[in-house]
């Protein structure tokens, strides 16, 4: 799931692993040609196996390429995770789940997609699930982020600002220079081209794939590089065709500020609760008053945390489902108060391998899938122009410093990649009021890979497999069927 730390920064050892043996001159990935996965039971190979019940998710380790341009170079292991069809009678072929990221595992999503709205498919399907490299049980990078400088209390905004940027390029340069070879290959691109690996390695001619949040992006990739070997591809709460930060913090201000329009009604009308006014302008006045006090004066929820006037912007652009925690926070911050969900908690561990625990978001991969491939965010003079610029035009939400903010230092120019149109069934799935890919993504994203737009009007993001709208996707892996129009979504 993709979040502003998670896309919101908001989860080995085998017997054998399997070798690539070469790659085709098609777009420099593996052939059909690979040995055959060493697969065991997850529940007993991967160590802290955080899947209860688990109905029997096998894993193996797949050796790859570091650099697909380069396949005779060093190699790098990737988890991969499989759930047999249960009725092998009906079997259709495999279906490679990725529901989100970057940073995060990705492993259990066979098991976790077999209990949902989609378990149908899991009849007919092998589920399959992977770690992409640099996270989880794959290869990556162990590396915390530091802390920034420690400001005197009267520092302004923008001295804030500046002091988080160089300490995000301080540990940007510290946490590349680990595994400069590495990092440089942390790359959407080099995902899919992983992808296309596990496929020759399951023997398969073909894939379907379901992806959600960041997993849109290497599904679309992997679509436009490798159309022909699609069976079926459905993509839900989709990334942008493009990965340009500033634009994409534009477009999230503007979907925050409509959805802070209708949350001041709300408060508004649970006066007696909250306290902020019994009139939208008067909870607008009482919460710009809170922005503006905490932008002067911030206040100091812990060592690594800091609630000032852009936690305030940042409460206020969450879809409807999020209001009552917003309200509740901001109440508890009025009075001076640390709110719950701002309490620092322990820094997680970042491990290698199926005998050690995959805890945590691996915030090093995280930047690089932005900072390799995306646009930005390398100049804080312009950062900090561009969320000025926003803040006048959307004064509830505008001005927050996020996607733009992690590209700080980095060592490399962006090579940007783009989903080109394609052949193979393509479905994309919209939320209308989600503000974390925003809806107007999903269009941009249908006009440059092509395929169905089909329109969930709710702002929850990645909902549609919980959705009774889920059998829609249950229906197009099935028969190929596209769905336009809209779909009820989430209350």
């Amino acid at each position: 799931m993709l979040s502003t730390r998670h896309l919101s920064r908001a989860a080995l050892t085998l017997a054998a692993t399997v070798c690539l043996t070469g790659l085709p001159a098609v777009a420099g990935t593996a052939g059909a040609a690979a040995e055959p996965l060493a697969w065991k039971r997850c529940a007993t190979t991967a160590e802290d196996w955080p899947v209860a019940n688990d109905p029997g998710t096998e894993c193996a380790m797949l050796t790859v390429p570091m650099d697909h341009a380069n396949p005779q170079g060093r190699t790098i292991k990737i988890a991969v995770s499989r759930l047999k069809a249960t009725d092998p009678g009906r079997r259709r072929g495999v279906l490679v789940i990725s529901p989100g990221g970057p940073g995060i595992s990705n492993i259990t999503a066979p098991a976790s997609y077999a209990a949902n709205g989609l378990g149908t498919l899991a009849a007919d399907h092998d589920l399959i699930g992977f770690d992409p490299r640099g996270v989880g049980y794959s290869d990556k990078i162990d590396c915390t982020e530091g802390t920034p400088a420690e400001l005197p209390p009267g520092a302004s905004a923008k001295a804030r600002a500046k002091a988080a940027f160089d300490q995000m390029a301080a540990s940007n340069k510290r946490c590349t220079a680990l595994d400069p070879a590495f990092a440089r290959q942390l790359t959407t691109t080099n995902i899919a081209r992983d992808v296309d690996a596990i496929r020759a390695a399951l023997g398969e001619q073909k894939i379907s794939f379901y992806g959600v949040s960041y997993g849109t992006a290497v599904g679309l990739t992997y679509r436009s590089t490798f159309d022909a070997r699609v069976e079926r591809m459905w993509v839900d709460s989709v990334m942008p065709p493009v990965l340009d930060l500033a634009a994409m913090d534009a477009v999230s201000d503007a979907v925050g500020e409509k959805s802070f329009e209708r949350f001041l009604t709300w408060v508004a009308g649970r006066d007696d609760e909250y306290h902020f006014g019994t009139t939208a302008a008067a909870a607008r006045t009482t919460i710009f008053a809170l922005r503006d006090r905490l932008d002067r004066k911030p206040l100091a929820a812990g060592k690594k945390t800091v609630l000032d006037g852009d936690w305030v912007r940042s409460q206020l652009g969450v879809d409807a489902g999020g209001w009552a925690a917003s309200a509740r926070d901001l109440a508890t911050v009025r009075e001076g108060g640390i709110p719950q969900s701002a309490r620092p908690g322990p820094d997680p561990a970042q491990v290698f391998g199926f005998d050690d625990a995959p805890l945590g978001m691996n915030t090093t991969q995280y930047n690089a899938i932005f900072c390799n491939e995306g646009t930005g965010g390398r100049d804080f003079g312009r950062v900090w122009a561009d969320a000025q610029d926003r803040r006048q035009r959307f004064p509830g939400t505008g001005g927050k410093i996020e996607f733009s903010s992690w590209c700080a230092g980095w060592p490399w120019p962006a090579r940007p990649w783009q989903p080109v149109k394609g052949n193979s069934p393509l479905q994309l799935s919209g939320h209308a009021g989600e503000s974390v890919t925003p809806y107007a993504w999903a269009v941009d994203a249908g006009k440059a890979a092509g395929g169905t737009l089909l329109t969930i009007q709710d702002g929850v993001h990645g909902s549609l497999a919980r959705l009774p709208c889920a059998a829609k996707a249950i229906d197009f892996f099935r028969t190929g069927r596209t769905s336009g129009g809209a779909c009820p979504g989430m209350q």
